[in-house]
């Protein structure tokens, strides 16, 4: 799904991993919506409260494979899992539940995603951002009274459990780089710019060869 102009392979595995995780994010706040919020917010909030989860976030993960451009919808999601991981703790009953486990979720992903120092500082601060919110949101959401149990380590276990193939994977190549002499995409076989048009003649991507031969970047081209 990650955008044909992305031919560097540090970029396409950011962008792989960054559609991937918004494609599989909505399902685990479903999970934590059922079991934290229905009591105290009803079943028809919440069920809005997981669609509109759903919506967002596959349509971050789908402007990203659209565009090849990350740097907005990261950004957002940030926001948005900063503001999340506060409900979340909050409807569990604060940071004496085991669900305050999951402010490393942030930083990790946000790591796993961007594969920088720089990328997980902006993770753990929002999770620290998350940290206070979680206290003004019982004031704003009617979660009810929560008390701390002891199936809310489901959580923090099941988000613990995408770590085991992932942690794996960083043991093992993540694929070979892309290379020009064998890639077979028609930009790497002619020495000419390549268009794609759509159905009805508009142009929607423009190879990275614009910069060469017509000294203009891709995006002016479409």
């Amino acid at each position: 799904m990650v955008h044909p102009s992305i031919l560097g392979k540090n970029d396409r595995r950011c962008q792989g991993r960054f559609i991937g995780v918004m494609l599989a994010a909505p399902f685990f706040a479903a999970g934590a919506a059922v079991t934290l919020v229905t009591s105290g917010m009803g079943v028809a909030v919440t069920m809005a409260a997981i669609f509109a989860t759903f919506g967002l976030c596959w349509f971050a993960a789908l402007l990203v494979a659209a565009s090849g451009k990350m740097a907005f919808a990261g950004q957002v999601a940030l926001v948005m899992g900063s503001l999340a991981l506060a409900g979340v703790i909050a409807a569990a009953g604060g940071m004496a539940s085991p669900v305050a486990m999951l402010v490393v979720a942030l930083p990790f992903e946000a790591w796993w995603i961007g594969a920088s120092r720089r990328a997980a500082l902006w993770g753990a601060a929002s999770a620290f951002v998350a940290i206070p919110l979680q206290a003004f949101a019982g004031s704003v959401f009617p979660f009810g009274p929560a008390e701390t149990a002891a199936w809310h380590w489901l959580l923090p276990l099941a988000w613990a459990l995408t770590l085991v193939p992932r942690v794996a994977a960083l043991g093992s190549p993540a694929g070979a780089q892309l290379d020009p002499a064998t890639d077979d995409r028609l930009e790497n076989i002619i020495d000419a710019v390549v268009l794609r048009a759509g159905r009805h003649g508009e142009v929607l991507d423009a190879s990275a060869k614009a910069r060469t031969i017509l000294k203009l970047q891709p995006e002016l081209l479409f």
